[in-house]
């Protein structure tokens, strides 16, 4: 994690001078580049912060050893169903959303049901039918 910390820290280092002369070859008159990278250069170390206090509250991790394997970071990441139809209502959902911003933002609402249908379904699926408990 510290190094991850540091990779996203030094990105300071690359967009905060990029964006100064950025600002003087415009002359500061385009008014969404300079900033956007100068905002970029302080996500990067406002991430890198983020890393490095959470590497300090949880210590090292395998990532962080030279001789770490990948089996060291194996750990369960939750259960899904393998059968579930439900992910793909919601992805039909959000594809109609994003349809209707490019066509016509009253298209929107439809993805918004459909992909709400979806949620809830998702949500819901183990306390009916079969495999209800």
């Amino acid at each position: 994690m510290k190094v991850s910390a540091i990779m996203f820290s030094s990105g300071i280092f690359f967009f905060i001078p990029v964006g100064i002369v950025y600002g003087i070859l415009t002359d500061f008159k385009e008014l969404v580049g300079f900033p956007a990278i100068l905002l970029a250069g302080l996500m990067s170390i406002m991430i890198g912060g983020y890393l490095f206090l959470h590497s300090r509250s949880i210590g090292r991790i395998a990532a962080d050893s030279d001789d770490g394997e990948i089996a060291d970071e194996a750990y369960e990441y939750g259960f899904y169903s393998p059968w579930s139809w439900w992910p793909l209502v919601i992805g039909v959902g959000a594809g109609i959303c994003f349809f209707g911003m490019a066509v016509g933002f009253w298209i929107v609402p439809f993805g918004a049901v459909i992909a709400l249908v979806g949620l809830v379904g998702l949500v819901f699926e183990y306390d009916r039918g079969n495999f209800a408990h």
